[in-house]
């Protein structure tokens, strides 16, 4: 009799191990998984827009405008890209509504405005309803994957009377934990490896093979390889490089872009741009 008591002693001392150590056990995996969050690892970031089109024409002159306005994401990146996108639309007195729709609308009509005074100011008329003063732009959402977005701005303008008229076009691209726009962040400091490689894709946009038959194209130094007025930017397959025109060539050779791909340009991006494309795949 004593010899079973002394087993069933034993038997639930037993038992209290066990679930002390079983309790524990759990209490440490939770503390583990709450590190992880803690510092971000593997954590997906949703980010969602809503594309916003509107258009006006008044007498001969004609207005557009088309954004991918953020509706869903981290809280920092959502209140950038939306400042940005107002900021853009309105270099002077933006509108104080905060409603995108109203945002769209205020730019036509204040274009539609702008152009009509220009016209009258200048005594000039359009030849033709198909040549009449137009202005627009479009901030559109190109890529994304779990850590960071690129947007391109495409802004247009053109008078009338026979001129070519002007437009620009250009990326950015936004880190979604803190809404950080990277601009000059993306490539380490620049040196004559790396003009190598953007030499190359000038070549490929202009379908030329040499360096002299580019030289004949730029207007610019080739051995010092100025960079873009705007920075770079990160797509999909790789960094997008988009001059702007004269920034090395005449109007008539546009503003060439080209993009190097990631496993060519890698070696020369900063380490905050590698941690941002080495993450999951992207969405799209």
């Amino acid at each position: 009799m004593a010899m079973i008591l002394e087993m069933f002693r034993h038997g639930i001392l037993l038992s209290c191990l066990l679930f002390i150590m079983l309790f524990s056990s759990c209490r440490g995996s939770s503390s583990k998984q709450e590190m992880r969050q803690d510092v971000g690892v593997d954590v997906v970031q949703t980010f969602t827009t809503d594309s916003l089109k509107y258009s006006l024409d008044s007498l001969l002159c004609h207005s557009e405008v088309c954004i991918d306005y953020p509706t869903e994401g981290p809280k920092e990146a959502i209140e950038a890209i939306r400042a940005y996108i107002k900021t853009t639309l309105f270099d002077e007195t933006p509108p104080a509504s905060d409603n995108p729709q109203e945002w769209v609308r205020a730019y036509c009509e204040r274009s539609i405005r702008a152009q009509s005074q220009s016209m009258k100011q200048m005594g000039t008329a359009p030849v033709s309803q198909y040549d009449g003063p137009e202005e627009g732009v479009e901030i559109r959402k190109v890529w994304q994957n779990d850590r960071v977005v690129t947007y391109e701005v495409y802004r247009f303008s053109y008078f009338t009377d026979g001129g070519h008229g002007e437009y620009s076009e250009y990326g950015l691209t936004w880190r979604l934990s803190d809404g950080k726009r990277l601009d000059e962040h993306i490539l380490r400091e620049v040196d004559q490896r790396l003009y190598v490689h953007i030499r190359e894709g000038l070549k490929n946009y202009f379908g030329v093979s040499s360096d002299a038959e580019l030289k004949e194209i730029c207007t610019v130094d080739l051995s010092l390889m100025p960079m873009p007025t705007f920075p770079p930017y990160l797509v999909a397959d790789g960094v997008r490089f988009h001059y702007s025109i004269y920034d090395i060539c005449d109007f008539e050779h546009g503003d060439p872009a080209f993009t190097i791909p990631y496993d060519v340009i890698r070696p020369y991006l900063s380490e905050e741009a590698l941690e941002l494309i080495e993450v999951h795949s992207p969405h799209f």
